[in-house]
């Protein structure tokens, strides 16, 4: 097993990205042969209830956890939550999940729609540009 220090973690919505406020966290990758992680994160004890439904529905989360340094890209998982702990003031949230890869042919398809939607020229490259600081469409790894 691997230990990383967790420095951001959000809940992606289809096109919306929540970033949760972490107070603290860690990520363990378990080398089971499956992309296995356990994630822990420490939160203000803002909205329990929401973490706490996400559990009793067993439903998987899309998620994006920031690993060792800010300026690192984050990195997305399918994962379901195993445990909310209220505390005092903060809650413990423990994921489990799946690490998701970057689709490899990302560049082509993007460029591939945009020119499909009309688009050409610097309007083409600067849409491009935008498109590549997103975050792209992510597949889970196989």
């Amino acid at each position: 097993m691997k230990t990383f220090k967790l420095v951001a973690l959000s809940l992606v919505h289809g096109e919306e990205v929540e970033q949760l406020d972490l107070l603290d966290g860690l990520i363990i990758n378990r080398e089971y042969g499956k992309e296995n992680w356990l994630i822990e994160a420490l939160l203000p004890k803002i909205n329990p209830d929401k973490f706490q439904a996400f559990q009793k529905s067993g439903d998987s989360l899309h998620i994006q956890a920031t690993i060792s340094k800010p300026t690192n890209d984050p990195a997305s998982f399918e994962a379901v939550i195993r445990n909310v702990a209220v505390m005092e003031e903060r809650i413990s949230i423990l994921f489990e999940g799946e690490l998701f890869r970057k689709n490899a042919n990302y560049h082509e398809n993007l460029l591939e729609q945009l020119i499909n939607e009309g688009l050409s020229g610097e309007e083409l490259v600067n849409a491009f540009k935008d498109k590549i600081k997103e975050k792209p469409v992510l597949e889970k790894s196989k």
